[in-house]
């Protein structure tokens, strides 16, 4: 019984990474389209749903909890699935565990790799504006519009070519 209700704690727990990987698909093309709009949303969605995973993961954590008590193991031993099918001894109940923990696995592997690359994307666009920001704060010494010769200039551009400017 308890292990039912573990099995399908995990695949809630799969549907909702699944979820989160269409909001990160979703942020990643706000970010490349620019839409400042659409990706604020899209982290608003993000937050609610890490809200909800975080509830169903201690729900998972409770479940398993369980699923040992019956099996005999009284402390509160952080066991990972694959541990906890060591105590399933039911080959078919065994396998659906094993399985359901595999695809979870992969959702979440999946997941880091957009995260990731998202992380990546943020990280160019902030260096562009930034580089953006500092060319259109660069006060050059000269101004680069056309000044006749014979008016004196100030700084290092007109003294420095009076040498090549000499008639005779």
């Amino acid at each position: 019984m308890a292990l039912k209700a573990l099995i399908e704690q995990l695949e809630q727990l799969n549907r909702s990474h699944l979820e989160m990987i269409e909001i990160a698909e979703a942020k990643k093309e706000a970010i490349v389209k620019n839409e400042i709009d659409v990706f604020i949303a899209t982290m608003n969605k993000e937050s609610k749903l890490l809200k909800r995973i975080s509830a169903e993961d201690e729900q998972r954590s409770e479940l398993a909890y369980a699923f040992m008590q019956q099996r005999g193991i009284k402390s509160r031993l952080k066991l990972t699935i694959v541990e906890i099918s060591r105590l399933v001894f039911d080959p078919h109940e065994k396998k659906e565990l094993l399985e359901v923990q595999a695809r979870l696995s992969q959702t979440l592997a999946r997941l880091k790799q957009i995260n990731d690359f998202n992380r990546e994307l943020i990280e160019q666009a902030l260096s562009f504006i930034n580089f953006s920001m500092e060319l259109l704060s660069y006060r050059p010494e000269q101004d680069t519009t056309y000044q006749h010769p014979s008016v004196q200039s100030y700084g290092y551009g007109q003294s420095r070519f009076n040498t090549f400017n000499r008639r005779g």
